[in-house]
């Protein structure tokens, strides 16, 4: 290790140093349980603190000075969360104090309390997970060193196994942490990717029958409408050659996006003309569904009809596969400028009619497949909004909304 590194590691790990802020892929699951964990670690403390003060009473200590020790073993628990580094620092504080005012000498088997043994276990657990290498050498270093400083050297060189064990799991366990994190990370982003390739070929289809609809209408102008001047006749001409060239262009983008073993796509489209087949289909594999349709939606621009089938699709396939037997409603309500989609289900149900877990119990990136992301990457292409999350009573509800305009 370079010098200059040890030095700065030395300086993080005993002066400077932050816990790393988690990563983009794993950050809402991180911060949610570190949210839980800032809620409950300060009545943890306070009962440790409780625990520790008692543990103080039998030695020969002044008030100040039992509260101060019992107060500075039970702060890092509280400074765990966020601040792991900070927190075995205030233990290394507690623990220097302990052995300064003489606690191993009145018969304890460590420079501290029993309370503050375990604390500082735990302590190098979390920092070797979080932190780099170079900073848990400084720490074994600081915690050896006031090991084998205040203790007998029987028990003192016992001590080397037990902190270099326990800061060696947390380092594997962040090690393992991390590559779980980059695994979640790199599915997600081939879910991703997968599912705008599909959009990017359905949108082909889409585009291209309108360019193919300019080609030809462009090129029988002027068999159909009689009477036209030569310029004309020209300027349809070119917009039929700039047509066809569009297509080409198209079709070569197409090869880019389709993996080299994937066959052409040859059917059309779904739209929302199809929907009715959709639940049926549904309705056949044993899910009990709803279809209801507010205004007229068969004529919705393509990206948007086809965009909606497979959110309905999919909500669809979710209720299937995490809440089989659910009774769900297919909403659809097409005002002036948007077209709504909402696919609720409610709670699934048990043969002795009890309450069982929703298709919101696995939700995409979780673990139980990707389709809301899929239906995100759909609504975003469009400007449009999605909310998916389980319902007051215990079902799940997708709401999608789809502009019916363009939007630069």
């Amino acid at each position: 290790m370079p010098i200059a590194a040890a030095l700065r590691d030395l300086v993080r790990a005993v002066a400077t140093g932050h816990d790393p802020k988690p990563g983009t892929t794993a950050a809402s699951g991180r911060a949610r349980r570190l949210a839980r964990l800032r809620v409950l670690a300060p009545l943890v403390a306070f009962l440790l603190w409780l625990s520790a003060t008692a543990n103080l009473a039998p030695y020969q200590f002044g008030r100040f000075e039992t509260i101060l020790i019992a107060a500075l073993t039970a702060a890092p628990v509280a400074l765990l969360p966020g601040r792991a580094l900070l927190a075995w620092r205030v233990a290394a504080v507690a623990t220097l104090l302990s052995g300064g005012l003489g606690l191993h000498e009145a018969g304890a088997p460590w420079p501290g309390n029993p309370v503050l043994i375990l604390v500082y276990l735990v302590t190098l657990v979390v920092v070797g997970h979080r932190h780099p290498l170079g900073v848990l050498l400084w720490v074994w270093v600081f915690s050896l060193a006031m090991s084998l400083a205040f203790l007998d050297p029987s028990v003192g060189y016992g001590s080397i196994f037990l902190v270099s064990g326990v800061l060696g799991i947390g380092h594997l366990w962040g090690r393992w942490a991390q590559a779980r994190a980059g695994l979640v990370a790199e599915q997600e982003r081939g879910a991703v990717l997968t599912e705008r390739a599909r959009i990017a070929r359905e949108l082909h289809d889409v585009v291209a029958h309108h360019m193919s609809l300019i080609a030809v209408r462009s090129e029988t102008a002027a068999y159909r409408l009689h009477e036209l001047p030569p310029a004309a006749r020209a300027e349809f001409g070119e917009i039929s050659e700039a047509s066809r060239e569009a297509l080409t262009e198209m079709r070569r983008l197409l090869g880019v996006l389709r993996a080299p073993e994937e066959q052409p796509l040859t059917a059309p489209q779904p739209a929302l003309a199809e929907l009715e087949v959709l639940v049926a289909d549904a309705r056949a594999a044993g899910t009990p569904v709803t279809l209801s349709v507010d205004g007229t939606v068969t004529d919705v621009p393509d990206a948007v009809g086809s965009s909606a089938y497979r959110i309905v699709q999919e909500a669809l396939s979710n209720v299937a596969r995490h809440a089989s037997g659910a009774r769900t409603d297919v909403t659809l309500h097409r005002s002036r400028h948007e077209l709504t989609i909402r696919v609720r289900n409610a709670v699934r149900v048990d043969s002795a009619g009890r309450p069982m877990s929703s298709q919101g119990s696995a939700p995409a990136g979780a673990g139980g497949g990707h389709g809301l992301l899929g239906m995100r990457e759909r609504v975003a292409m469009l400007h449009g909004s999605l909310r998916a999350a389980e319902t007051d009573d215990g079902g799940f509800e997708v709401r999608a909304t789809l502009p019916l305009e363009s939007q630069s």
